[in-house]
C-alpha cells in the first residue's frame, strides 16, 4: 500500500513537470507568433538617418522601409516574409539586434548617441549595399556589402576586395594588393573607378 502511494505521488510529479514543460513551449511559440523581437523601430543598414519599422497589423505585420514603402509581413519562427516586396525574407539574429534580408541588405536596432565608424559622418554616408553592374552590363553583376564605413566588394568574376569610404563621395578598394579608388556620381548610383571602369546600379 505504501509502495502504491509513492508510485502515485511520483506520477503526479511527472505529470506536473510535463505540464510545466508544455506551458513553457506554448509560451515560447506564442511569443514567436506574436512578433517576438521583430516589432518596433529599426534602421536600414544600421543608419539612424534611414528609419524603418515593423508593427502588428491584425493577423499580419506592417513593414515600412526607409523610403516609406510598406508591405504586409508574415512571421514563421525567426523569419519574416514581406509579401509586396517580392517576398523578400528576413532572418532575426539570435540576439534580436538585426534582421538579415536575403537580398543582401539588413536592418539593425537604432543605437542612440553619436554615429560610429565614420568619424561622426556615418549618418551622411550613402547606402551602397546591394547589386551593381560593371559598365552598366547586367550580365556582369557585382556586389557591395556595407557595414558602417567599411565596404566589401565582389566583382563580376567573383574576386573580392576590402575597402572603405574616403568621404561621402569617394571609396577605396584593395584588390589583392592593388588599390583602386572610386568616385560616386549620379546620387551614389554610379562608381567611376580610377582604372577606367564603372559600376552602376
Amino acid at each position: 500500500m505504501k509502495s502504491a502511494r509513492i508510485t502515485s505521488s511520483g506520477s503526479r510529479w511527472v505529470l506536473a513537470a510535463a505540464s510545466l514543460t508544455l506551458a513553457i513551449l506554448f509560451s515560447t511559440a506564442s511569443a514567436a507568433q506574436d512578433g517576438g523581437g521583430f516589432v518596433g523601430p529599426w534602421c536600414a543598414q544600421g543608419d539612424r538617418s534611414k528609419p524603418t519599422s515593423i508593427a502588428k497589423d491584425g493577423p499580419f505585420y506592417k513593414l515600412t522601409n526607409e523610403q516609406g514603402s510598406t508591405a504586409t509581413g508574415n512571421i514563421r519562427g525567426n523569419a519574416i516574409t514581406a509579401m509586396e516586396w517580392q517576398f523578400v525574407r528576413g532572418t532575426l539574429s539570435s540576439d534580436g539586434s538585426r534582421i538579415d534580408w536575403d537580398n543582401g541588405t539588413f536592418w539593425a536596432k537604432c543605437n542612440g548617441g553619436g554615429s560610429s565608424g565614420g568619424g561622426g559622418h556615418y549618418g551622411r554616408l550613402p547606402n551602397l549595399q546591394g547589386t551593381w553592374y560593371r559598365d552598366g552590363n547586367q550580365a556582369k553583376a557585382c556586389s557591395i556589402q556595407q557595414n558602417r564605413s567599411s565596404l566589401s566588394f565582389t566583382n563580376e568574376i567573383g574576386q573580392t576586395a576590402q575597402g572603405k569610404f574616403l568621404g561621402s563621395k569617394n571609396v577605396t578598394a584593395n584588390w589583392g594588393g592593388t588599390t583602386i579608388n572610386g568616385t560616386l556620381t549620379r546620387n551614389a548610383g554610379q562608381i567611376n573607378w580610377d582604372n577606367g571602369t564603372m559600376w552602376s546600379r
